[in-house]
C-alpha cells in the first residue's frame, strides 16, 4: 500500500478487518485463567466474617438486572444507596407503604450479598456502597457473556 494521506481509509479497512479476525480468534479460544475462576466463584455460596452468603445466577434475569444497577454509570463517583438501586430494579412505583418498605428490606438483602462476595464495598461514615474492581470486573464479564451467548434473550428482555 501507498503510503499518503489519500490511503487512510484503506489502512483504516485492513486495520478493522485485522483487530476482527484477531477478536474472533481468540473468542473460540477455550476459556481458561482468572476470569472463569471469577465468574465460577460467583456461581457459589460464600462465606464472609463467619456468614454464608447465597450464590448468583448469572442467567437469571433478577441477578442481570442488579448487576445492571450496581453498573449504572451515574453511581460511579459518589456510589450509590438502596433507594438508587430499588428505583433501577423497580419501573412502578410502590403501591402502598408495606410494598415500599418490603422493597427496600429485599433491597438491602441484596446489598449485603453483593459485600459477602466482595462486589461492592461500603464508603465510610455514609449510607453508600462503591463498586469494587473485582466486582466492575467480575459483573462486566457476566453481563458480557450473557448478552454475547444469548443476544436474542436479551433484546427481548430490554
Amino acid at each position: 500500500m501507498r503510503k499518503g494521506v489519500c490511503d487512510l481509509w484503506r489502512f483504516y479497512e485492513v486495520g478493522m478487518a485485522s483487530n476482527r479476525r484477531y477478536l474472533n480468534a481468540l473468542a473460540a479460544a477455550p476459556l481458561q485463567g482468572e476470569g472463569v475462576a471469577a465468574l465460577d466463584a460467583l456461581c457459589r455460596p460464600s462465606t464472609n466474617r463467619g456468614r454464608r452468603h447465597a450464590r448468583f445466577n448469572p442467567l437469571s434475569e433478577n441477578d442481570l438486572a442488579l448487576f445492571r444497577a450496581v453498573l449504572a454509570g451515574e453511581h460511579t463517583i459518589h456510589g450509590f444507596r438502596n433507594t438508587d438501586i430499588t428505583k433501577r430494579l423497580y419501573s412502578r412505583p410502590a403501591s402502598d407503604p408495606d410494598e415500599r418498605r418490603r422493597r427496600c428490606e429485599r433491597t438491602s438483602r441484596l446489598i449485603v450479598k453483593l459485600r459477602g462476595h466482595h462486589l461492592i464495598a461500603k464508603v465510610p461514615r455514609a449510607r453508600r456502597y462503591r463498586l469494587t474492581t473485582y466486582g466492575h470486573r467480575v459483573m462486566t464479564a457476566a453481563l458480557a457473556v450473557h448478552d454475547r451467548q444469548f443476544p436474542d434473550h436479551y433484546n427481548a428482555a430490554a
